[in-house]
């Protein structure tokens, strides 16, 4: 299906594209004008109207490491969303008025607007990996979010030494703590679709949420286990075996490393996930 010509209106008086759709106002003689005398100076120069994307990539780049999210990007821009894309893949060449139009565009400022302090993205980096290694698919932590999805990617192939805004982080904080106890196929995401996501996250070395305790996402030192028993259900599993030689849950906690309350999320994630394990046996279930 062929796509709807833009009408004229869309633009403002003194645009180019306003004339070449049939808008004859002085304005508008003026801007064609002063185009097409830009484009024959640029020739005469000996540079075309045409260059390559990559000074315009360089800086959206440096845009989303400011945290401003791609949809901002192509608003302040006003390019589309494939084109964006097609900037950031370095494919073919862009007109030059599209490259100053995103060069132009400033970064947040510290106070401004979506903007926030600069924090190290270890954390952020992390959670949001090891909801991919989860299933979780990018579009549907964006849609969560209401970010876009080649921004959630953008973070989770970004390098761990990373900063992100303030603002990033807690809506990845909020995110991951939203998403604990869930999962992709209970969402309504096809199974196919989650062990696609699940693969190209373990290609790539990325741990699940198994085997992660919260604070240890910001801890630069610590590395999961990934060939251990999943870090909440050893949690858990310890827990209970002090709590029988009469400890108090708080203790347990002392002697395990770990707030009370990280314990507690623990031993709420290990229930879940061994509750269809209790309804097949009764017995046990009545045991515990």
């Amino acid at each position: 299906m062929s796509r709807r010509p833009i009408p004229a209106e869309a633009f403002e008086h003194g645009d180019p594209k306003r004339y070449r759709r049939g808008c004859r106002c002085r304005p508008c003689v003026d801007g064609i004008t002063a185009d097409a005398r830009r484009h024959r100076y640029l020739r005469n120069t000996g540079r075309g109207a045409l260059t390559t994307p990559a000074r315009a990539a360089a800086h959206v780049h440096r845009l989303r490491a400011a945290g401003m999210p791609d949809r901002d990007i192509q608003a302040a821009a006003n390019i589309a969303d494939d084109v964006l894309y097609r900037i950031l893949r370095g494919e073919g060449q862009i007109h030059r008025t599209t490259e100053l139009r995103i060069v132009s565009v400033a970064p947040p400022q510290e106070g401004g607007p979506g903007c926030g302090a600069g924090i190290p993205g270890l954390g952020t980096i992390r959670r949001l990996r090891a909801l991919a290694a989860d299933g979780w698919t990018a579009a549907e932590l964006a849609h969560r979010v209401g970010k876009h999805k080649q921004f959630i990617v953008y973070l989770q192939n970004s390098d761990l030494d990373t900063h992100v805004r303030q603002w990033v982080a807690d809506y990845t904080r909020s995110l991951y703590a939203q998403l604990q106890g869930l999962t992709p196929e209970g969402a309504g995401i096809a199974p196919h679709i989650v062990g696609r996501t699940r693969t190209r996250a373990a290609k790539k070395g990325w741990v699940g949420s198994a085997y992660w305790d919260d604070d240890e996402f910001e801890n630069p030192d610590f590395t999961p286990a990934i060939e251990a028993t999943p870090r909440f259900i050893a949690l858990a599993e310890n827990t209970f075996e002090l709590e029988r030689l009469g400890h108090t849950r708080q203790q347990a906690a002392e002697r395990l490393g770990v707030t009370k309350d990280n314990l507690q999320a623990a031993i709420g994630r290990y229930r879940k996930a061994t509750q269809p394990e209790l309804c097949r046996h009764p017995e046990t279930a009545a045991a515990a």
